[in-house]
């Protein structure tokens, strides 16, 4: 089966992922971090890309460009194996160092551009690696609040910064801010994500309700269904694990699903 052509932005933005090969951690240290964000300063200094937003995980990368797709493409082929190339030397491997092809995703509103960056920044705190976005040395986020980044575009970061009326203090807020739809994300993180969410939909009605778990909340039939329609549209579980989340039967969240 050929390669699924990739979809192109009518606008040019596209939010971008690129994992380890097994889940390898291969960004695990700093000196692997600096490597990738260089090669990635020569493709931005060569004119093939504009970067508006990255952050480099330990296993996985996060980046907003504007380009050419085939440019990306290239620009994105090029660093990858100039990394692959360079890791494996070092630490005496072969074979493939990151897992296929990169993922993309268009952009095709300043809506959901914005939406891309705050998910981007925040992906280090989402993962516990520190509680707030300006604390995490490999992402773009200082540069939105003064700090000098060559990688990222500066009349992109102007754009941008003009949505939010020149204010980092309102740039900042909307870091704060949780967002409700999902980004791209490797499956395990977005299957973590989509668990916490629901975890923080139950608490937010026993909250309201004033109750310590869901189960004083049974006997309410239609906050029972107002929770089980929340976690099918927010989290994207399965009728399965809602039921399960929930402690009542799959047959239930079925009938509660055909009414939406």
């Amino acid at each position: 089966m050929g390669r699924v052509a990739r979809l192109e932005s009518d606008t040019g933005y596209y939010h971008v992922i690129a994992r380890g090969n097994n889940k390898e951690m291969i960004f695990r240290h700093p000196l692997e971090k600096q490597y990738f964000l260089g090669e990635l300063q020569n493709r931005v200094d060569e004119g093939d890309i504009s970067i508006l937003s990255y952050c480099v995980m330990d296993n996985h990368i996060h980046l907003l460009i504007n380009a050419d797709l085939d440019l990306m493409a290239e620009a994105l082929k090029r660093t990858n194996i100039k990394f692959a190339m360079r890791y494996n030397t070092k630490y005496d491997r072969v074979g493939h160092v990151f897992q296929g092809r990169y993922k993309s995703e268009v952009i095709n509103t300043d809506q959901y551009l914005l939406g891309v960056i705050r998910y981007i920044h925040n992906n280090p705190v989402k993962a516990e690696i520190v509680s707030e976005a300006g604390d995490y040395k490999w992402s773009s986020y200082k540069a939105y609040i003064g700090k000098k980044d060559s990688l990222i575009n500066p009349e992109e970061l102007e754009m941008i910064m003009d949505m939010f009326n020149g204010s980092t203090k309102l740039f900042e807020q909307f870091h704060l801010e949780e967002d409700m739809i999902e980004f791209l994300e490797i499956k395990e993180d977005l299957e973590r994500q989509r668990e916490e969410r629901a975890k923080r939909i139950l608490d937010n009605y026993c909250n309201k309700y004033g109750v310590k778990d869901i189960e004083q909340l049974y006997d309410n039939r239609n906050v029972i269904e107002e929770i089980v329609i929340e976690l099918i549209q927010l989290t994207k579980l399965s009728h399965r694990r809602v039921a399960e989340i929930v402690g009542i039967n799959r047959g239930r969240v079925h009938n509660i699903a055909r009414k939406l």
